[in-house]
């Protein structure tokens, strides 16, 4: 039998601030940081791609302070409105305290929100630009998920899985005792979509392939994953979560809009890493 993996909590980074200030330090977390990681990286390689496709890369400077606004704010009322309801209405000014938690499906449907709003108010055609944002969204999210995995605020069910973590169970307090951290398993998960990615862009496809894809690749998994996160910190409406109901939402809809775009008379595109001279 394999060991689990170890507890362990990153440390984090207080600074210091002057006297005059309203607060005393800012804290630095692992979560943030890998966070702020995921946007950087995640955005250059966007921009990587776009410009091997002869699109504009300051399209995708220009896109992605709204994605990280849409992200955070759309990611906190999400969270407010599905797995805390009560709680939120009774005091509706939580759901402006962006830092207390966080639904990536809320994030990501608040993304697709400004994404449409953004190129409908811009008039681009979007196909390109969203395959573009879709690998460097997989490689984003990685190091984001990542971020859960340092605080461990997705644990999921007691486990004796080789990547489980003790101690992080919300169902026990022994520090002996391991849980799923369903954190880790979608980072997993992401990087491996993205060597996908890297390998179906080998050859021309037609646009939009990557960001449907990646709702297509996304469904499954999640709606398997969160049958192993426990009542106490993922809330059911019958039998499944909600970001159960959202990623098949999703999926119908993807499914439906790659239909569509293998229809069309688009021709496909390719972005090749190393360009014939």
């Amino acid at each position: 039998m394999f060991a689990t993996i170890p507890a362990f909590a990153p440390p984090t980074l207080r600074i210091p601030m002057p006297d005059f200030l309203p607060f005393a330090e800012i804290p630095i977390h692992s979560f943030g940081v890998l966070v702020a990681i995921g946007f950087i990286v995640g955005a250059y390689i966007a921009k990587g791609r776009a410009k091997r496709l002869g699109l504009d890369p300051e399209i995708v400077d220009r896109i992605v302070p709204h994605l990280v606004f849409a992200m955070f704010l759309g990611g906190h009322v999400g969270y407010g409105l599905m797995y805390k309801p009560a709680e939120y209405f009774a005091d509706p000014i939580k759901f402006l305290y962006v830092w207390e938690g966080l639904s990536s499906v809320g994030g990501i449907f608040a993304c697709l929100v400004a994404l449409a709003l953004f190129f409908r108010k811009e008039g681009i055609a979007p196909w390109g630009y969203l395959d573009c944002l879709a690998h460097g969204f997989a490689v984003g999210f990685f190091f984001g998920r990542l971020g859960c995995f340092t605080v461990h605020d997705h644990p999921g069910t007691e486990s004796s899985f080789f990547l489980a973590v003790d101690g992080i169970c919300t169902t026990t307090a022994s520090a002996s005792v391991a849980c799923h951290d369903m954190g880790l398993y979608e980072a997993l998960w992401s990087i491996s979509l993205y060597g996908l990615f890297l390998v179906m862009d080998r050859v021309p496809r037609v646009a939009g392939t990557y960001a449907l894809g990646f709702f297509l690749a996304y469904a499954p998994v999640r709606i398997f994953m969160d049958f192993y996160r426990p009542l106490s910190t993922d809330i059911r409406y019958g039998l499944f979560t909600p970001a159960q109901y959202f990623v098949v939402f999703f999926f119908v809809i993807a499914a439906g809009w790659l239909y569509r775009r293998h229809q069309s008379e688009d021709p496909p595109v390719w972005a090749p890493r190393h360009p014939k001279a």
